[in-house]
């Protein structure tokens, strides 16, 4: 197996572990990450609009020169998505702030609300499409392809907090909503290496409209679902962390190069 797809596999897995993580605050750590998830929330939108804005839009651009009107598209595709689904992280953090995980269990919530299964689908599409960004990225170059795993993982943990967090507020099974969560966590590594596989033999133009894509769905979630969510904390904290996310993205470009 060469480097590079050993690349993609860990950063496809550890991306899908980040997923866990979020998961497991919730179940375990539930205080922990009341405290701290809007400030979590801002250092993920920091680092997908550095990673957006100063890595996969300039790479794009030296590939088409059409890249910005698809990262428009792909913004206003993604609007339409999350529109229509009804699936928002603002929302979704909103059932967090009131979840007690121990009033769902596996012996209760015998009819878990439809609610659920638009947000596994919403939640599934997303980490399909993160692995479709990571494994686009590492075919353009290997340090594109670490930054922009960068960028998907630092956004995982509060979608794992989000998915599990939803389900178990809609009424599901524990054991259930774990399960949905886990196939939302390894659809990312699985669309990861997948991609990679397709993608070997494409065309600069379309590689970089796939780019452009990816980045417009980095600056549409960071605009649209987190940082809206992170005006929840008041205080300098999250506006800290989100230039200090940004800061990191920028500092990962010297380092990756």
């Amino acid at each position: 197996m060469s480097e590079q797809w050993l690349n993609v596999l860990f950063a496809g897995s550890f991306a899908g572990v980040a997923t866990f993580v979020g998961m497991y605050l919730v179940l375990a750590r539930e205080n922990w990450s009341r405290r701290y998830s809007a400030v979590l929330v801002s250092f993920s939108a920091g680092v997908l609009l550095g990673v957006g804005f100063l890595h996969i839009l300039p790479e794009s651009m030296e590939l088409t020169t059409k890249a910005p009107i698809f990262i428009v598209l792909a913004f206003v595709l993604f609007y339409f998505f999350e529109h229509h689904l009804l699936i928002h992280a603002g929302h979704e953090e909103q059932h967090h702030v009131n979840l007690n995980v121990d009033d769902c269990h596996d012996d209760c919530c015998s009819q878990p609300h439809p609610m659920g299964w638009v947000a596994f689908l919403g939640m599934g599409l997303h980490s399909l499409i993160d692995g479709v960004i990571i494994g686009t990225s590492f075919e353009v170059s290997h340090d594109l392809g670490l930054l922009a795993a960068l960028g998907v993982v630092s956004h995982e943990v509060p979608e794992g907090i989000a998915m599990i967090a939803i389900l178990l507020h809609y009424g599901w099974a524990r054991k259930k909503a774990i399960q949905l969560t886990a196939f939302v966590a390894l659809a990312t590594p699985g669309a990861a290496i997948l991609t990679f596989a397709l993608v070997n033999n494409l065309s600069e133009t379309l590689l970089g409209a796939l780019l452009a894509g990816a980045g417009g769905s980095f600056i549409y979630i960071a605009a649209s679902d987190l940082i809206p969510e992170s005006h929840r904390s008041r205080g300098p904290a999250a506006t800290l962390a989100l230039c200090m996310g940004i800061l990191l993205a920028w500092g990962a470009g010297f380092l990756a190069h």
